[in-house]
């Protein structure tokens, strides 16, 4: 980061620690069970006036915006994947974290070292000391602050290209201030129904707020009240719009098993051209839309001559892409997947796939939830088709106790389910019920995800 960009602090962060540090005083609403989503809370006026401050770092390169349910952050690492290979400086900004801050802010898929994550925030930190001294409520929260350290270290390190998955929402959200080169909205379903809204048009509503004027609409909605809310807003800002099923056409997405890889093999049809056995490292169908959602999203961009990239190239990239957490394979013997699925959608989509893709005698599975989730339709797709149940609880201070949870497995199921007070607890005694011919599958939030991934990390480190 060039000396310049730090010139303007009066107290300058030393080190990534203190830069955590300081960010951690912010508001963070996702270590919040419950709150208000409107302007009130979430106000773009306070992420403009911050941007301001610092030269409109969002301004200096192209953007593509992503929002949805289910699938946003998968597209989002797809489209990156694939204009890096094309020689684009890509810029991904994706949340949340698995196991490290920096894993949302990557350039080129390589997280931002500590150093240029404390340079950008010691640009912020005087407008944020100003605040709030003086009127803390315009201060800004945990998510728009690193908001704004991803856009400054892009334009900082002239990125060419940013693809850019919204936090929560998207009318609100923080990365909303861009007008980017395309809009896609993955497949929308009931999520954070205390906060967004109880019902798919509120939903939809708050999806469909990424949409501006005149700018191409790629959307993968399927329910009817969904696709109204998505149309009326597409007609109202004359924004193109492109539709899975319609103009993106999923025509054969089988799996696919090697010695060497597991993944599905796609026939895919976008208005523009064919993408035939188009391979994938990626478990489970679902991904298929996925992949679409992003060819569509590529052949709006190559349409308007935004980008040039020729079809060998998509599908040569496409075979690099790599998507921690979402049915991630961690182990053989037994086998050990580990997916952060977390709406009544991504669980039912986890179950296919597990009977899909693996053989194996035993399901084990360890199960740790958000409190803002619609739980008891969750455990439905999951627990029932579970041999062994181990259910605990994040640090994060939004985890449900493990005791409720067991109390609504044996309550509804007549299952019984070991409570571990901690994801290294679960990991070691799902270990110990496990046979080398069964599968255990870590699920349930990515808070649950990245501890047992951590675990599992020390558990190999250790052997070695």
């Amino acid at each position: 980061m060039s000396v310049n960009m730090i010139a303007r602090n009066t107290l300058c962060l030393r080190s990534y620690e203190e830069a955590c540090a300081f960010l951690n005083t912010s508001l963070d609403y996702e270590k919040l069970i419950s709150y208000q989503y409107n302007t009130s809370t979430f106000n773009l006026d306070r992420m403009v006036r911050l941007l301001e401050q610092v030269g409109n770092p969002h301004r200096e390169f192209s953007s593509l915006h992503i929002t949805g349910t289910k699938g946003k952050g998968s597209t989002a690492i797809m489209l990156s994947t694939v204009l890096q290979r094309a020689g684009y400086k890509t810029g991904l900004f994706t949340s949340p974290h698995l196991t490290n801050l920096k894993e949302r802010i990557q350039l080129n898929h390589t997280k931002i070292p500590e150093e240029d994550f404390t340079a950008a925030l010691n640009v912020l930190v005087p407008d944020i000391q100003r605040l709030r001294n003086n009127t803390p409520a315009e201060s800004p929260t945990f998510f728009e602050t690193l908001t704004a350290i991803c856009f400054l270290y892009f334009k900082e390190k002239q990125a060419e290209m940013a693809v850019l998955e919204v936090g929560m929402g998207g009318r609100l959200d923080a990365t909303n201030v861009v007008l980017p080169l395309v809009s896609v909205i993955t497949n929308i379903g009931l999520d954070h129904v205390n906060i967004l809204g109880n019902t798919i048009p509120r939903i939809a509503y708050e999806k469909a707020g990424i949409i501006k004027k005149g700018i191409p609409v790629i959307s993968a909605a399927e329910k009817p009240e969904a696709l109204s809310v998505i149309k009326e807003v597409c007609m109202e800002k004359g924004a193109p719009l492109y539709l899975l099923g319609k103009d993106i056409r999923i025509d054969d997405a089988q799996p696919y098993t090697n010695k060497n890889s597991r993944g599905l093999l796609c026939n895919i049809k976008t208005w523009q051209g064919v993408y035939g056995n188009l391979f994938i490292p990626l478990m489970g169908i679902h991904q298929a839309k996925n992949c679409a959602m992003a060819l569509g999203a590529l052949d709006v961009l190559r349409e308007h001559g935004k980008i040039s990239i020729d079809n060998e190239t998509i599908r040569e990239a496409f075979t690099h892409v790599r998507c921690p957490g979402r049915i991630e394979v961690l182990g053989e013997t037994p086998l050990i997947v580990l997916d952060f699925a977390h709406t009544v959608e991504s669980m039912a989509a986890l179950r296919e796939t597990l009977f899909e893709h693996f053989t194996f005698n035993k399901l084990v599975v360890i199960l740790g939830f958000s409190q803002d989730k619609d739980i008891d339709n969750i455990l439905r797709e999951i627990v029932p088709c579970a041999n062994d149940i181990f259910v605990t609880k994040s640090t994060n201070s939004r985890a449900v106790p493990p005791e409720e949870l067991a109390k609504k497995i044996k309550a509804v199921y007549g299952k019984r389910a070991e409570i571990c007070n901690s994801a290294r607890d679960a990991v070691i005694a799902a270990q110990h019920a496990a046979s080398p011919d069964d599968l255990l599958c870590i699920t349930g939030s990515a808070y649950i995800a990245g501890e047992v991934r951590q675990e599992l990390a020390h558990q190999n480190i250790a052997r070695a």
